[in-house]
């Protein structure tokens, strides 16, 4: 399990500061679940990319494309809920809800005009 350290924290608190109410976007290369809660509250946006090119994540971000992807995996609510996830179980955990409600469940995905709801989504439901 991935969890914000305080540097991480910091620099998006200093970054958010020096933005002077700019949008900060939050980038992450992911490898295995985050506790999104740990910054989620100073991030305008989170894009998370599991080793994509950096050309990829930047077309994303400028706008030039659109992100469609769906999460591979579930994002835990908090500590407490890993700690009392089952190993062997899936789907087994109260995921991360963001603070416009969104459920950072398995296969959610956003993109410009918000979250994706179409055939490739709702048969992992």
């Amino acid at each position: 399990m991935k969890t914000a350290n305080k540097q991480d924290m910091l620099s998006v608190l200093e970054t958010k500061a020096k933005m002077k109410g700019k949008p900060v976007i939050v980038s992450l290369e992911m490898d295995k679940p985050t506790i999104m809660s740990e910054f989620e509250g100073s991030a305008d946006a989170i894009l998370v990319n599991f080793g994509v090119q950096n050309q990829a994540v930047l077309d994303i971000i400028s706008g030039k494309t659109e992100p469609s992807a769906l999460l591979p995996l579930q994002m835990p609510a908090d500590m407490r809920i890993v700690e009392e996830q089952f190993e062997d179980v899936p789907r087994d955990m109260k995921c991360y809800t963001d603070s416009e409600g969104h459920l950072y469940d398995f296969a959610f995905c956003m993109n410009w005009k918000g979250v994706i709801d179409y055939e490739r989504v709702t048969k992992y439901k």
